[in-house]
């Protein structure tokens, strides 16, 4: 009997044949290339089931196969399991790309097809390079899974939002000239700028269109004298249209860009990121023949001032860390009673289904992953100027930590038992700012195996915060300080070491990263800037037994000019004690036991006047020197 999904392909594979497509490709993306994606554009989790973040299908009428990273091998296993869809583990030995495969499974002059819109030019490019050696057609003008998808959500609308310049740190107006004068220096006359973070970055303003990114669907160009937002007009209020006319920017509808792209005549000089924009656009800016039209092509003009927050942001990051960590602390003191405090129940919770579980935890006040996760965000709810979630938390108690991006469902749900390690990445956006942090938390007595484990991550994480380095140096350069201590034991993680976090935006933000060179590729990375924050998570994940990961946010601050060059380290953000009862005192070197010493010491000073006289005090027996 076929499942739902086997369902939705065959529909799927009848539009093929109905177009004479040999085969199709959905991917994660929306119209902006976003990471995350609002409902509407969940194309790919319907087709497929898969719900991870990252991840393409390619169909064809004999199979299909989804393409996915590291994060996800564990989770996309599970959710493929029955669908037919086989499932290819990027980055791993043997396993081709999916435009290796594609071209190799297609005959001669066949034809391929993936909607224009969510397809980037750079992507495209990618694939046609592959796809022209057997002389195979795209087609950009279909969407075959929205055809299908009769109770499609409609495209998000909500209220767009002004953030002020006690917050922002700099004004649009000043934004807009330093993007002009950067489009002066490339030669261009214009830019249009498809990434919603960079929108919202440019304009200071923000929304909700997408889940844990507060942002706006809409286009933006900028002329040598105008500007023009292509955004839906009804999330627009009135009083905030007046203030942006003041600015200068003139406001379209988000379909209008269309319009606006086709009828253009001018012969000016564009300026785009290739990466960012969808082929759509591209096609709409190349399809006049009467027009010449030169394309300049490069990162996003926003892209390095975006991630080099200025003075008002990092102050504004501080404040934001202080009330995070007042949430996160008050937690993990909650969360320690409340398991470890009740030793008569852990023996009931290993009986029933997880379902019963967790409906019997909400009666007595057991703990699950679900459970937990909503206690964290009511005490992060509990700030001021809290927002929402900056990502979906991840609580993976025991072999669940293993599965590097785990969401718990009803049916997966585990009881929190005093014993083992449970981890749990979160984050949570302010108005001063948005933070992304992970801390594994001892439950009950821990084994030496997984002492050690923890200690290696921790080490792996002190070293890179430690790092003093010369201007110049890139991500990649430095990743290996985070893994060293790992590898030492032939230990290692399969996910980057830090991600660019974002001011009240995306919580993975580039240009800046830590991650390894991959093996035969042409890695980008840019140098590192003084302003730049980025997390700093070493992991180490063991398969049915448990997975540690420890992330702090650090921003990237001036140390010292010399005869030697230009020196920088880093600032750690986050404010939240590392597990003691975790830690292999023994297996720290010295500056290792001083850093966490200063480190914990800054917590007591910066953190402990906003909290209660019990949690203070386990605060300081926590954080007390070793």
């Amino acid at each position: 009997m076929e499942n739902l999904i086997q369902l939705k392909l065959k529909k799927i594979r009848k539009r093929m044949q109905e177009e004479k497509i040999d085969a199709w490709l959905v991917l994660s993306s929306d119209y902006h290339n976003s990471e995350y994606v609002g409902q509407y554009f969940k194309c790919r989790e319907y087709i497929s089931g898969f719900t991870g973040s990252a991840g393409s299908i390619l169909i064809f009428q004999d199979e299909a196969g989804l393409w996915t990273d590291g994060r996800y091998f564990l989770q996309a296993e599970k959710e493929l399991e029955g669908s037919g869809i086989r499932l290819f583990r990027n980055g791993e030995d043997h396993v081709p790309e999916l435009e290796e495969y594609l071209a190799e499974k297609l005959q001669k002059q066949s034809l391929f097809g993936v909607d224009g819109r969510t397809i980037s030019i750079s992507a495209y490019r990618k694939l046609k390079k592959k796809l022209n050696r057997k002389q195979i057609g795209i087609r950009l003008d279909a969407d075959l899974v929205g055809d299908i998808w009769q109770e499609r959500p409609k495209m998000s609308c909500q209220p767009v939002w002004e953030l002020e310049l006690c917050y922002a740190g700099v004004s649009r107006k000043e934004k807009i000239e330093l993007i002009r004068t950067k489009m002066h220096r490339e030669g261009a006359d214009y830019t249009i700028i498809s990434s919603l973070e960079d929108i919202a970055w440019t304009l200071n303003i923000r929304g909700n269109d997408i889940a844990c990114t507060p942002v706006a669907i809409s286009y933006l160009i900028i002329e040598k004298t105008n500007v023009l937002w292509f955004v839906q007009m009804e999330a627009v209020d009135h009083s905030l249209q007046k203030k942006l006319n003041g600015d200068g920017i003139i406001l379209h509808n988000y379909h209008e860009i269309s319009n606006f792209l086709l009828e253009k005549k001018d012969d000016q000089t564009l300026y785009l990121d290739p990466d960012r924009t969808n082929m759509s656009i591209y096609q709409m800016l190349t399809k006049r023949k009467d027009v010449y039209r030169e394309i300049l092509e490069g990162k996003n003009l926003t892209l390095v001032e975006k991630a080099v927050k200025n003075k008002t942001e990092i102050q504004n990051m501080r404040l934001a860390h202080i009330k995070d960590a007042v949430a996160c602390i008050k937690f993990i003191y909650w969360l320690k009673k409340q398991v470890n405090g009740n030793p008569e129940n852990q023996k009931d919770l290993q009986q029933g289904t997880a379902m019963h579980i967790r409906e019997e935890g909400r009666r007595t006040g057991w703990v699950t992953e679900i459970s937990a996760a909503e206690k964290l965000e009511e005490f992060r709810a509990a700030q001021k100027h809290y927002l929402g979630p900056s990502f979906d938390t991840i609580v993976g108690y025991a072999h669940h930590g293993a599965i590097v991006h785990y969401h718990a469902l009803p049916e997966t749900d585990l009881p929190l038992k005093a014993e083992n390690l449970v981890l749990i990445d979160s984050g949570g956006h302010y108005l001063e700012g948005t933070t992304d942090i992970t801390r594994t938390i001892a439950l009950g007595k821990l084994t030496r195996e997984q002492k050690h484990c923890y200690t290696l991550v921790l080490k792996g994480n002190l070293r890179l915060a430690a790092a003093k380095f010369r201007y110049g140096c890139t991500g990649i350069g430095l990743d290996c300080l985070a893994r060293q201590a790992l590898w030492k034991e032939g230990m290692d993680y399969e996910h980057g070491t830090g991600h660019g976090v974002g001011y009240l935006l995306s919580v993975h933000e580039g240009p800046n990263s830590f991650r390894r060179m991959v093996s035969g590729g042409r890695e980008e990375c840019m140098k590192l800037e003084p302003g730049m924050i980025t997390s700093d998570e070493p992991g180490v994940y063991l398969p049915g037994k448990f997975g540690i990961r420890l992330e702090n946010l650090i921003v990237c601050t001036e140390l010292e000019k010399n005869e030697f060059g230009r020196f920088l380290g880093f600032e750690t953000l986050t404010l939240v004690p590392f597990e003691r009862d975790a830690i292999l005192v023994e297996e720290l070197e010295a500056w290792e036991k001083e850093w966490l010493n200063r480190y914990h010491a800054d917590i007591i000073k910066k953190v402990g006047k906003y909290l209660e006289t019990d949690e203070l005090s386990w605060l300081k027996e926590v954080t007390a020197e070793i």
